[in-house]
């Protein structure tokens, strides 16, 4: 009696819906379906898209898989080693010569550049379709591997979302921690004796497909994200631009295609993606580079009908698993023989994977063209040289015990390190006739079920490699730019809106048209602090008739407002998104929903027009704007404080938005008491002078909207008097929103961020930070609020205009010194043997 099939426990039809909707949410709210590509090709169907019924394998199924796929890595290494040095397969006559030479993807400059190298192709991925006959291989992926993540992060969503069906499972094997693996293996490539390299993951940029990959790579293995001109050659040595200086890189983790890597060598397009001059680093032995540049020769479909032959060739072994039957095109006998039956083949690019597959023309084309049977499609008809002929599998029904038979295709991934080989017990099945070549697609969760001890030779034992340093890589240049700025907007929005929500408070309140003048440096210090500084209004105007309709709109929603709330969010979550290495899943997913509740917000009717009348809201989109900033933007700081790493990177985080904190306050307060002063110091009567400073109740709206009404309660027990409010807002360090307090942490971070990258007490910031704080605590207040100021005094108002010139000198202090120069070489013990090039 046969046993019973293995199947994952059925999920009621109830329940289904549900759950795609959870695990839909999930993917989106971990930032993984914002690509650009993605969004600009909706025809093909959702950028990642998970079935919540996983693939079981069992392990009896799983150990033939499992040794296939290690031949077939062994294969690929041996053939890459042997086409970039000696070339015996193609002086044997092995392969036909023009198989390799006239592919796109076979770098000449690569040959005889590690020679004594045995592992090019470090992740290595092999697609694999299940027929009725059983598994066969169909594709490899040796560049650029793309989809490991994905299997470990569909695990990941499916058991936090569906936790009760895979306790309900027997045991199976673990895929979370194969990323730690990879990163072991990459250890291990260092051209230095050191235990703990630097190494960096080298990435196309968050606008191309699958960065979200590399983001959640670098963020399991702790590498540091690096794009082209993160990176800088000297010596024949590669440095990665960090606040510290240049940090020597000895391992590149490559996720950008080889055309583009070294564009001094390679002709490109994209010259600012590679790093000019890497290639004569790699040929010093001064880096190595994982996966190797010249890996995608090993990808081509031409090869595949001479995979028994080189198993052969090279290990005199027969495939433990077959390809599945393709045909050159090139060769006429083969082409004859897909003549013979074209309907029952699929036509594939040779030599260039990313291109999908072409289908003979359908039965229904052929019988209005009058025509019997189908011939080669015409692209193929051009250029037979440049095809094969796969055939087309008939498909074993995906889940045990049903009779669909659902296109899919299995991708599994193994890691080289030298002769030994790791496969990862599972992988991703991706639905549909064919896989999708710029997003993941629908898929579906592999479950290989434990019960074999693997083979002899596997890596599955890199995960307790003793690491006696770990990697102390400083932030890079660009990535500690895009945290101060993530600060700086995170701030800029959150003040913003709570200056519009007080101010729709106190619009509400009764104010006699007598006292509006008094207002009219509130709203222009609102104004101008939220960035609106060119917009009109009159000492005559109505607080309702100011903010009514159109301007909290153009404050808040409005996309084209480069100071709107919407447009602020968007720039923070873009430079999250560059930032995906250091920003949490946790705060990252606070920070997309409040950018997605905005745009949902800013689709809907604008108050005061025609459709705004037709449906009347109970809280206008502008309101509801204000209040989802107010609260998204303080829980992605709290979640970020408690969820990120409070390095040097954290720290730019906190310089940007304590400067611009300090602008945004120093802003408000000239405007409001400037104003006071100007008037008191033109009026004639001193007495009434005096008035003025003490009769001022629209002070209180500037401490609410500066959030520093209680602090001043607490201090003073006193009306709102400008002498106390300047102080307040101005000098007093216990004080959160004040420029003496934003100084005193912005001077903090400036030190913690000296100390850990070792910078000198005359750093260029330091002594711009300590002008402003001197200038801060050397104001005479007491003079500037005297009943009769003298008149050759300078006014409030100037010596707060002084100060913000002092505030906005920082940033530049900030980008000379930390984001667009590296003054020296980073300190690192390992380096004592590198000429410092004077003049760095």
């Amino acid at each position: 009696m046969s046993p019973r099939p293995l199947t994952f426990p059925a999920i009621p039809s109830a329940q289904l819906r549900p759950l795609r909707n959870r695990l839909r949410l999930s993917i989106r709210d971990a930032g993984l379906t914002d690509l650009t590509l993605a969004d600009a090709t909706p025809a093909g169907g959702p950028f990642w898209e998970l079935e919540p019924t996983p693939l079981l394998l069992p392990a009896a199924e799983w150990a033939p898989l499992e040794a296939a796929l290690r031949q077939r890595t062994r294969l690929v290494n041996a053939l890459l080693v042997d086409l970039y040095a000696r070339q015996e397969v193609l002086r044997d006559g092995i392969l036909p010569p023009e198989v390799i030479l006239n592919d796109p993807y076979y770098r000449r400059p690569r040959l005889g550049l590690t020679p004594t190298r045995l592992d090019p192709a470090t992740l290595l991925r092999f697609d694999l379709v299940k027929t009725t006959a059983g598994w066969a291989f169909t594709d490899t992926r040796a560049n650029t591997p793309v989809g490991l993540s994905y299997a470990v992060q569909n695990r990941r969503f499916l058991t936090q979302e569906a936790g009760e069906l895979y306790r309900a499972l027997p045991d199976y094997e673990s895929i979370i921690n194969f990323p730690l693996q990879l990163l072991d293996a990459l250890r291990a490539l260092s051209p230095r004796p050191t235990s703990s390299p630097h190494i960096v993951l080298l990435t196309t940029g968050p606008r191309l497909p699958f960065f979200s990959e590399h983001s959640f790579l670098a963020r399991k293995m702790g590498l540091p994200l690096a794009q082209g001109d993160d990176l800088l050659v000297l010596d024949n040595t590669v440095y990665f631009k960090t606040i510290a200086g240049l940090e020597r890189v000895d391992v590149i983790y490559r996720r950008l295609n080889d055309a583009h890597i070294d564009p001094v060598v390679f002709s490109t397009d994209r010259e600012t993606a590679g790093i000019p001059g890497l290639l004569q680093c790699v040929r010093a032995g001064r880096v190595v580079i994982a996966n190797d540049i010249g890996c995608g020769v090993a990808e081509s479909r031409a090869l595949h009908p001479f995979i028994p032959r080189l198993l052969r060739y090279y290990f005199a072994e027969k495939p433990l698993l077959p390809q599945l039957p393709s045909h050159t095109l090139g060769d006429i006998d083969q082409l004859e023989h897909v003549l013979d039956h074209p309907e029952n083949y699929t036509f594939l690019p040779a030599h260039d994977p990313r291109l999908g597959q072409v289908a003979p023309p359908p039965p229904r084309l052929l019988r209005a063209r009058g025509e019997r049977r189908p011939g080669l499609p015409p692209v193929v008809r051009e250029n037979p040289y440049g095809f094969v002929a796969q055939t087309r599998p008939t498909f074993s029904p995906l889940l045990r015990g049903t009779r669909r038979k659902t296109p899919y295709r299995l991708s599994a991934y193994v890691l080289t390190q030298g002769k030994t080989h790791a496969v990862m017990p599972g992988g991703v099945i991706n639905l549909g006739p064919k896989p999708p070549a710029d997003r993941v697609g629908a898929c579906v969760d592999v479950i290989v079920m434990a019960g074999h001890a693997g083979a002899p030779g596997t890596i599955s034992d890199l995960e307790a490699t003793v690491i006696t340093g770990a990697q102390t890589t400083a932030p890079g240049s660009r990535a500690a730019e895009s945290l101060f700025w993530l600060g700086r907007y995170l701030e800029r929005a959150e003040n913003a809106a709570r200056m519009l929500y007080i101010l729709d408070d106190v619009a509400l309140e009764e104010i006699p048209a007598r006292d509006r003048p008094r207002w009219l440096p509130v709203w222009r210090g609102l104004l101008e602090a939220t960035g609106h500084a060119g917009e009109k209004i009159t000492a005559r105007t109505d607080p309702r008739a100011t903010f009514g309709h159109e301007l909290p709109w153009r404050m808040t929603l409005d996309p084209a407002n480069p100071s709107s709330l919407l447009s602020s969010a968007r720039a923070a979550a873009d430079n999250a998104r560059q930032l995906r290495d250091y920003v949490s899943p946790e705060a990252w997913s606070l920070l997309t929903r409040l950018v997605d509740r905005l745009e949902t917000l800013a689709r809907l009717p604008r108050p005061g027009t025609r459709a705004a009348a037709a449906r009347p809201a109970e809280q206008p989109p502008p309101s509801l704007a204000i209040r989802a900033v107010l609260t998204d933007v303080n829980a992605f700081l709290g979640t970020a404080e408690r969820t990120m790493l409070h390095d040097a990177g954290w720290q730019f985080l906190l310089l940007g938005e304590y400067l611009e904190r300090a602008i945004m306050t120093c802003t408000a307060l000239r405007h409001v008491l400037g104003a006071l002063d100007h008037d008191a110091r033109e009026h004639p009567d001193p007495v009434a002078a005096s008035l003025i400073y003490r009769d001022n109740p629209e002070l209180s709206a500037l401490l609410r909207m500066l959030g520093s009404q209680d602090a001043y309660r607490r201090l003073y027990q006193t009306r709102s008097q400008p002498r106390f409010v300047a102080e307040l807002l101005l000098q007093q360090t216990e004080a959160p929103r004040s420029i003496a307090h934003a100084l005193d942490s912005l001077q903090r971070s400036l030190a913690a961020i000296r100390a850990e990258t070792r910078d000198g007490d005359d750093e260029p910031t330091a002594a711009v930070l300590a002008r402003t704080a001197a200038f801060v605590r050397d104001l005479r207040l007491d003079h500037a609020f005297g009943v009769a100021p003298s008149a050759h005094q300078a006014t409030l108002g100037e010596m707060l205009a002084e100060l913000l010139e002092l505030l906005f000198a920082v940033q530049p202090a900030l980008s000379d010194q930390y984001f667009n120069h590296q003054a020296r070489l980073a300190a690192d013990p390992g380096q004592s043997e590198l000429p410092l090039t004077p003049g760095l």
